[in-house]
């Protein structure tokens, strides 16, 4: 895999980066697209053309894409999100244990949500004042604007569909204007959380988090890419869950732990199977196809939609162990800062075996 990265060194290539939801585990994400910005300047300062052209997200995920993509450029989108990371902190005196100040997650995050069940209660904490800090750290006229393309993904609660909001049309995609509320849609896992709605009147669809659906939308990150052969392609997936543990869990917590790894891991490893079994398909068909002297338009035109993809899986959150034990939810300061080290140090190896050596030395 490494070697046709090389091989493709002097093209154009895109990246397609795919973030998945797992609440403050998003720190490890931030630090992962540290090292990824990292890399795409060394490549530009070797005249490599590498190219970010679609970020695709859901739930923190999502609050992560809109940073990016909602920014000026990568200097840009480094400040956006060192600053709304430094909004989420929960920071305390250092004499205060980690412990406690992991668990003050339980009844508020700043700038994110606060406890305050429904009247009726359909959730336990209210998520209003993460519209006004989006606002403050997402550029959304950029983000509307951008040749970037941007889609989060909510589940609709009566319908039961995953739903796709974008910047740009993706084949059956339609664009529309985002805001915050998109955002927030993608954000709002329940039953923590409540639902928001998107429109008006009282008939007006209201979404969850498009997790509890899919939390590694990579479907519109292929479909996003050139589909010129010349083109090269990178799907770069972070994996916040761990597929293995050494142990079973000790621990209700690290038994809830377990299930969130399951319940949110798991689809990755489906889908990404499935799309290196679709890579070997395609390629014997683009070889089968150089073997006719004239294909139909039809023919040619339905392979054009198909492309080969070279996949690189980020897993960032530790792995073998329950070694992060309030992970989910631990949005201290100094929790947020490890796992940024963290993910910057996992990512940077990562991407090295896969870029070329005089970009990732």
């Amino acid at each position: 895999m490494a070697g046709a990265a090389n091989e493709g060194s002097t093209k154009r290539t895109e990246i397609a980066l795919v973030l998945q939801g797992g609440g403050a585990l998003g720190a490890y994400e931030w630090g992962a697209i540290l090292a990824l910005f990292d890399l795409m300047d060394q490549a530009a300062a070797a005249g490599r053309d590498l190219t970010l052209r679609i970020v695709t997200g859901v739930s923190i995920g999502a609050i992560n894409a809109a940073c990016i993509v909602g920014a000026s450029d990568r200097s840009d989108a480094r400040a956006r999100l060192g600053a709304l990371w430094n909004d989420f902190m929960i920071k305390a005196p250092a004499f205060v244990p980690t412990a406690v100040s992991s668990n003050v997650a339980l009844f508020e995050v700043p700038h994110f949500y606060r406890f305050s069940p429904g009247w009726n209660f359909t959730y336990l904490y209210e998520t209003r004042e993460l519209l006004t800090t989006l606002s403050e750290h997402v550029d959304f006229a950029a983000l509307n604007n951008s040749k970037t393309a941007f889609v989060v993904t909510a589940a609709d609660v009566t319908s039961g569909q995953l739903t796709w909001f974008a910047n740009q049309k993706i084949r059956k995609i339609e664009r529309r204007r985002i805001e915050p509320k998109h955002v927030l849609a993608s954000s709002s896992l329940a039953p923590q959380f409540p639902a928001t709605q998107i429109g008006d009147g009282a008939d007006a669809p209201c979404y969850w988090d498009g997790g509890l659906i899919d939390n590694t939308p990579f479907g519109a990150a292929i479909d996003a890419l050139d589909p010129d052969p010349n083109v090269g392609k990178l799907l770069v997936v972070m994996n916040l869950f761990p597929l293995r543990v050494k142990r079973m869990p000790g621990s209700y917590t690290e038994v809830t732990e377990r299930v969130d790894q399951l319940r949110f891991g798991n689809r990755l490893r489906q889908d990404a199977s499935t799309a290196t079994q679709f890579n070997k398909l395609i390629a014997a068909i683009w070889r089968l196809a150089a073997l006719v002297p004239e294909l139909p338009p039809d023919l040619r035109a339905l392979m054009a939609d198909y492309k080969i993809v070279e996949p690189i899986e980020i897993t960032l959150a530790p792995e073998d162990s329950f070694e992060d034990p309030y992970g989910f939810r631990d949005f201290s300061q100094q929790g947020i800062e490890e796992r940024r080290d963290r993910g910057r140090a996992i990512a940077r190896d990562t991407l090295k075996k896969f870029l070329p050596e005089k970009i990732a030395a």
